[in-house]
């Protein structure tokens, strides 16, 4: 009873305590309203919705997760000038973490801004920050697509660091305003010459040019059952799905990916060769999918080819050279000779050592023109006896090619000097009858060549081509006549074509009757010449001259696109041109579209509205994100093919550290110019082709080593295999391999 009163009395206190402090408080009128106001809104907030189940929670969080992407710092100024052209669009950058491409701003302005005469820049803004103030140049390595209507291209920041964009156009009519305008800057930029003095069907070729397309090229007849290239019909269905420039992904499967530091087994090429062919298998679901990978080769041949070799190790070939001959003349003296009969196997590391600083020191005191310091710098690959010559300062690396596509240090030739013993570097080089002769450049006496004896090793002619005639390229009279005794050859200068004949003697080796000069500067660059001996010459304007023969006109003229033409080449039957420019190649078929007779442009103009429309064959902007460097590509070649047939199929060249590959059939069967296959290797290639007569195995060219790869160890571009790596040594050769066989 006593516990039951204590309760009452205090609950009563409690009570009277509450009443107390209500009435104490003061509320006014103004409060109430306010409070009901809060209570009206409140009840029109809809209930949030049950938790979600914990597996589910996650994915919501990995789907919201904040992007690892990092823009490039806002422009600190924005160029301001005559407006060419605005479109609304959407914006997107390349994600190397994800290797996919994520939206930045559904709306932004691209402007093509005249900043100059002749002088264009780019802006990309929204309303809230400006991503891009970029100068209209070729490293943009831009790449339009109208059935994305979409704009790819790579922007690099001051510390070289790569980035690409797409702007993905509002509708029809600003892709096609976008297009124009970007052509438009572009063309003015390199030409130095107003867009409307170019004639309408000269513009078209160039928009259709600058344009990814997806229609397939003619493609012979005898190609489609040429199982070394890939299956019936694979061509149809790569073309059927074209890359989407909103998400491409790169394939990140490390399975494809090459070392540089490790061999490569037979077997595991045969796996990699495996799931190529996987890919090419499944590329009709995959068309359905929003992230397209990036389609390989099927290397099917080369794999059976291969497996039927002993066992044979498909380690790149790097070459421990010979000792050199004592009939080759050498700047190295006898002990030098001697200590490279030994076998580096034998020698612990320290002696090794210090025989390398005993012969750097003798080798120091002949240091010319190609000494200490000097590089490897171009190559030659033989067309008769299996034999690639590799240029180094004034010295020459000759090398010999074995039956199972390696290649092994020959011989040296240590010193080139001219008939009156004056050492210089060749500018270029080209092999002449039956590879017995070498014909050199020197750039400083532009008006002579030089012949080289290349049993002998020394220069034995000196020819004066024509003391107002200054020579700029020189091409084989056909394409393989260097396996003949032709002794004429042609010369290029920068606006006129003609035959050399050496057997003129004198002071003037041209031959007036095949010379063909123009008034204008054509600058003239580069040449090539069919089995028939019909020539293709490209302009540092970027024009493609087509000439039937010597002596007469181009006929037929394609319009420059911009950029100067480094190199051209040409398939035996002139069916197929390509030229190359520092960012991009052009691969141009030359065949008339309405002719009966088949004829190409060589034989015949085009008519003018039915100019070909070249192909660019070129590497996709997001890929260059990894490859962290502007494109320079190297000359592009052809494999070569004697035996016609059709049989060349391969496209190889190279930019940075990466030699790169193109099948022909795929690229004109497609409509798709970046399905290549690519190798990286630990330095820059500094020249590379096929070997005579095939393209299964190709010679590679570093600055300090000379190495053979497989065209099948060439795989579809990966992360990867993509991202430049610091080799952990400079070279995989000793310091003594290195001064003993005078490294190439």
């Amino acid at each position: 009873a006593a516990e039951a009163e204590v309760k009452a009395m205090l609950a009563k206190a409690e009570d009277d305590q509450l009443e107390r402090m209500l009435s104490s408080v003061q509320i006014d009128d103004h409060d109430i309203a306010a409070a009901v106001a809060d209570y009206d809104n409140a009840k029109q907030v809809p209930l949030p919705p049950p938790a979600a189940p914990p597996t589910a929670r996650k994915r919501e969080a990995k789907a919201h997760k904040a992007p690892k992407w990092e823009l490039p710092a806002e422009p600190k100024e924005i160029p301001t000038g005559e407006v060419v052209v605005s479109i609304l669009g959407e914006l997107y950058m390349f994600d190397a973490q994800t290797a996919v491409f994520t939206q930045v701003a559904a709306e932004v302005a691209l402007t093509v801004i005249e900043t100059g005469k002749y002088t264009y820049w780019m802006n990309v803004a929204s309303d809230k920050r400006n991503y891009v103030a970029q100068l209209i140049e070729p490293e943009m390595n831009a790449v339009f697509n109208h059935d994305h209507r979409s704009l790819i291209w790579n922007y690099f920041e001051d510390s070289g660091k790569a980035y690409s964009f797409s702007v993905v156009s509002a509708d029809d009519k600003h892709y096609e305003a976008l297009h124009q305008g970007m052509t438009r800057a572009a063309y003015e930029t390199l030409n130095r010459d107003p867009w409307h003095k170019v004639n309408v069907s000269s513009q078209d070729y160039l928009l259709d040019a600058g344009e990814e397309d997806n229609d397939m090229m003619d493609v012979p007849e005898d190609w489609d059952s040429d199982g070394e290239h890939g299956s019936d019909g694979e061509g149809e269905s790569l073309a059927a799905q074209p890359l989407k420039p909103e998400v491409v992904e790169v394939s990140d499967d490390d399975d494809n990916t090459e070392s540089e530091y490790e061999g490569e087994s037979e077997s595991d090429e045969s796996e990699s060769d495996g799931e190529d062919e996987e890919d090419e298998s499944e590329s009709g679901s995959e068309s359905e999918e929003v992230e397209v990978k990036v389609e390989s080769e099927s290397e099917e041949s080369e794999s059976e080819a291969e497996a039927e070799s002993d066992g044979e190790d498909e380690i790149d070939q790097i070459f421990r050279r010979a000792p050199v001959p004592d009939n080759v003349k050498t700047t190295l003296t006898a002990a030098a000779k001697a200590a490279a009969d030994e076998s580096s196997d034998e020698e612990d590391e320290d002696e090794s050592d210090e025989e390398s600083d005993d012969e750097d020191e003798e080798e120091s005191s002949n240091v010319g023109a190609g000494g200490q310091g000097a590089k490897n710098s171009m190559l030659a690959v033989g067309y008769k006896h299996d034999r690639s010559f590799v240029v180094r300062g004034s010295r020459i690396g000759v090398f010999r090619h074995g039956e199972n596509d390696d290649i092994e240090f020959d011989t040296t030739i240590n010193r080139i000097d001219d008939t009156h013993g004056t050492e210089f570097t060749p500018s270029s080089v080209m092999l002449h009858e039956q590879d017995s002769s070498m014909v050199l450049q020197n750039r400083d006496r532009p008006h002579e060549l030089y012949r080289m004896d290349l049993e002998y090793g020394k220069v034995v002619e000196e020819w004066k081509v024509h003391e107002d005639i200054p020579t700029v390229s020189i091409a084989p009279n056909t394409k393989y006549s260097q396996m003949t005794g032709d002794k004429t050859l042609v010369g290029l200068s920068h606006n006129m074509l003609y035959r050399i004949d050496p057997r003129v003697g004198g002071d003037n080796m041209v031959v007036q009757d095949e010379l063909q000069s123009y008034t204008t500067k054509s600058h003239f660059t580069a040449a090539a010449t069919t089995e028939s001996g019909a020539i293709a010459v490209g302009s540092g304007k970027g024009e493609i001259r087509l000439f039937d023969r010597l002596g007469v006109r181009a006929k037929t003229t394609l319009p420059a696109l911009g950029e100067a033409i480094l190199g051209i080449d040409v398939t035996s039957d002139g069916r197929y041109v390509v030229a190359t420019c520092k960012t991009y190649l052009l691969l141009i078929d030359t065949k008339l579209p309405s002719d009966p007779a088949g004829k190409t442009g060589f034989q015949k103009a085009f008519p003018q509205a039915q100019k070909p429309a070249p192909r660019r064959l070129q590497l996709r902007p997001e890929h260059v994100v990894y490859m962290a460097a502007p494109i320079s590509f190297t000359p592009a070649k052809f494999n070569q093919s004697p035996d016609g047939n059709h049989s060349e199929k391969t496209i190889v060249t190279s930019t940075g550290p990466f030699v790169i590959t193109w099948n022909l059939r795929r690229a004109l069967g497609t409509g798709r110019g970046d399905a290549y296959h690519i190798k990286q290797y630990a330095d820059v290639v500094v020249a590379d082709n096929f070997r005579f007569g095939q393209d299964r195995s190709i010679v590679v060219t570093l600055p300090n080593d000379v190495q053979c790869v497989k065209r099948s160890q060439l795989a579809k571009p990966t992360r990867e295999s993509l991202m430049i790596r610091t080799p952990t040594r400079t070279s995989l050769l000793s310091d003594r391999d290195d001064v003993v066989n005078a490294p190439f």
